[in-house]
């Protein structure tokens, strides 16, 4: 769904990712928690509906982690 996307503020451990989400091609902004034990995920101080938000690209967190053994505070997608 998303093409262009950030995660700011990024903090994760074996159980979590948790920080800010931003989707500026569709307007998207959120704070977030997700679980990377069970798939859920939690949202706030968004200003779109929860609905409207969800999935968040974490599969690409996984990735990247994957990928660099870990993940800076500041992780970004931008597709030109």
């Amino acid at each position: 769904m998303y093409i262009n996307f950030f995660f700011k503020n990024l903090q994760y451990d074996d159980e979590y990712y948790m920080g800010d989400f931003e989707a500026p091609d569709y307007d998207v902004i959120c704070k977030f928690r997700y679980s990377r034990k069970t798939g859920e995920t939690k949202i706030w101080d968004n200003n779109k509906p929860v609905e409207e938000i969800l999935p968040l690209p974490v599969h690409w967190l996984d990735w990247k982690l994957e990928k660099n053994g870990k993940l800076k505070s500041n992780e970004y997608k931008i597709s030109y």
